[in-house]
């Protein structure tokens, strides 16, 4: 109740509404008490003279009121266009204060014939000319609503909502009188950079399109021909914006555009048989279900609209527009999330992402290719987490398909755009090792792609170690597992190739998220330990047997720092019986003495514990303590 009174009060004419009623009520106690009233007794000439002057008055206003009525139906029609002046003729506002005013006159003329010669002391004549008086009050005052109202109307918001509620089934109706004039509001606002006009017609055209779409109409054909329609003249404004360089719009528009995809491939089903609905999805059939005359006009809407998209991505990609091209990427990538998850094939749409990267120039492929991989990860993560079925090799090859042509183009001022890349993949992998997904173990292999490009070598490495610290510390053992692995996979990786430099950075990476994980107190630190060291060997071994000795090394360190921070006995036990068996395999020998000597400059705890240690591991006798 207390919501009504307050829509109630926000009505822009309550004023003139309050104060018509009060004038009304003051007109009844003047006629009840006209006996009573100073103008219950009238001269002839005074009544002659008020009724002329009145009927003079109301003329002239009214034909001042008509000149400025078409003045504002004319600059209606310069906003919008020249459907304007049929909503001004089936308006009531108009016909309403023309009635109103035509009375009044023809009343007043009427009672100029009827008075008599003498003095007026007849009730009723006295209480018809006070009715004249009211009703020249009444006409007066109705300007004021008229004229709000009329200038209101001006604004291309307010007439593109007075377009939209035309009702119309027949489809041509439909496209000339609502969509067109509704379109060239817009399309004048891109050229008056008027951003509100263009989001008004932007949401009423989406929601009769989304309406068209849900309605229970049972023709498919009419709502692809609306919706073709439709996308041929966004098109138009798709291009005005471009030659206008108004960036803004163009994200305005791929947003709108979004939704009405997105709506027309879940309705893709609403005219296929509900039990023939069930048996398919119940069945798992993950491939394209095309009913002729049934999902057929649904999916090539949903076309319509990928087509605008694909014409927004090269011409804002050619501008080097950053926001467009990002929400065009995105609006894609929804339309597939969309898609597979209502039993659509994306085969298509899957590689037409990584072939329109392949497509680019050079520069182009430089500006864009972060933006690629943040709508590819974000189409995956979707994906993974409403549990859509997806095949991820496919996804896979994209990924690779991007990374490899964008590191055949990049060049060092651009490091930073291949940096975002890892990070996004990184993404996809640790949301995938959360779930349990075996897109975690596949997501690996674009790291090997880096690592033999010979570009950015210890850029992965930071990157993964950077993400190991962050989710050690927040306890999340499966993704940080995942990480330490993907540190595995790359240090195996260059070792093979004998890259001793980038690869001995690794160690402290996971020496570091060894530490946080510990630091904790979760119940899983005893797990994420032994997988570090595991690891941690194995890198190690491979570094002693390359003869990698910077990374065998910082293998013996790190193996070190773990050991004498650890209280576990067990966990003690088996790195000393490594470090003894490392410093035997050691070609070099001075490399475990002077990690020895490093370890001896500690400070304070740090020395204790590392005395400690030595002292465990008995490193001068080659026995470590029972």
């Amino acid at each position: 109740m207390i919501n009504k009174i307050k829509g109630v009060i926000k009505i822009s004419y309550l004023p003139y509404f309050l104060f018509l009623s009060a004038l009304v009520i003051a007109t009844i106690i003047i006629f009840y008490q006209s006996d009573k009233n100073i103008l219950s007794n009238i001269s002839n000439n005074s009544a002659l003279y008020l009724l002329s002057a009145m009927a003079q008055a109301l003329a002239a206003i009214l034909a001042i009121v008509i000149g400025f009525s078409f003045v504002a139906v004319q600059l209606s029609a310069q906003i919008g266009s020249p459907r304007v002046f049929d909503l001004i003729l089936k308006g009531r506002a108009l016909w309403l204060l023309l009635v109103l005013y035509g009375f009044s006159i023809i009343y007043d003329l009427l009672l100029l014939r009827i008075l008599p010669e003498k003095n007026i002391d007849n009730i009723f004549l006295v209480n018809s000319i006070n009715l004249s008086i009211f009703l020249t009050f009444i006409s007066f005052i109705s300007l004021f609503p008229y004229a709000y109202n009329t200038i209101e109307r001006l604004k291309p918001e307010k007439i593109i909502q007075a377009i939209i509620k035309i009702n119309s089934d027949n489809e041509e109706a439909l496209k000339r009188d609502v969509i067109l004039p509704i379109v060239d509001i817009m399309d004048k606002a891109i050229n008056a950079n008027d951003p509100h006009t263009l989001k008004v017609g932007l949401d009423e055209l989406e929601k009769l399109n989304v309406d068209i779409i849900n309605s229970k109409i049972d023709k498919s054909e009419y709502k692809l021909e609306i919706v073709k329609y439709y996308s041929g003249k966004i098109s138009r404004l798709v291009e005005n914006a471009f030659n206008q360089n108004d960036e803004d719009s163009v994200i305005e528009i791929t947003e709108s555009l979004k939704n009405i995809g997105i709506i027309s491939i879940k309705m893709r089903w609403s005219e296929v048989p509900p039990d023939e609905t069930e048996r398919i999805k119940s069945n798992g059939i993950y491939k394209s279900v095309g009913i002729p005359g049934k999902t057929d006009n649904y999916d090539n809407i949903a076309s319509e609209v990928k087509n605008i998209l694909n014409y927004v991505f090269i011409k804002a990609i050619g501008k080097k527009w950053s926001r467009a091209t990002r929400s065009t990427l995105n609006v894609r990538g929804s339309l597939m999330a969309t898609s597979r998850k209502e039993l659509v094939d994306i085969f298509y749409d899957i590689f037409q992402i990584s072939n329109d990267f392949s497509r680019l120039s050079n520069e182009e492929k430089i500006f864009s290719m972060d933006y690629f991989m943040e709508a590819t990860r974000d189409i995956i993560l979707e994906m993974i987490n409403k549990d859509i079925h997806f095949n991820d090799r496919n996804f896979i090859t994209v990924i690779k398909d991007i990374l490899n042509d964008s590191l055949q183009v990049i060049n060092k001022e651009e490091y930073f755009k291949l940096s975002q890349n890892i990070d996004y993949i990184t993404d996809i992998g640790i949301e995938a090792a959360k779930k349990n997904h075996k897109l975690k173990d596949d997501i690996k292999e674009c790291f090997g792609i880096i690592a033999d490009s010979g570009k950015l070598l210890a850029t992965p490495i930071f990157e993964l170690g950077n993400r190991g610290y962050g989710l050690a510390l927040e306890s999340k053992k499966a993704e940080t597992i995942w990480i330490c692995s993907c540190l595995e996979y790359i240090g195996i990786l260059y070792l093979s190739k004998k890259m001793d430099e980038p690869t001995n950075d690794i160690f402290s990476f996971l020496g570091g998220i060894e530490n946080n994980y510990r630091h904790t107190k979760s119940s899983d630190v005893l797990e994420i330990t032994e997988k570090t060291i595991e690891i941690i060997e194995e890198l190690g071994y491979k570094s002693i047997e390359y003869i990698c000795e910077k990374s065998s090394k910082e293998a013996i360190l790190a193996l070190i720092d773990i050991g004498m921070m650890n209280e576990n006995t067990t966990i003690k036990t088996r790195i000393c019986n490594t470090l003894n068996d490392m410093q035997k395999k050691l070609e070099n020998k001075d490399i475990f003495k002077s990690v020895i000597e490093i370890n001896e400059k500690k400070q304070e705890y740090e020395l204790a514990k590392f005395h400690e240690f030595k002292k465990f591991c008995a490193f001068d006798t080659g026995k470590h303590s029972r």
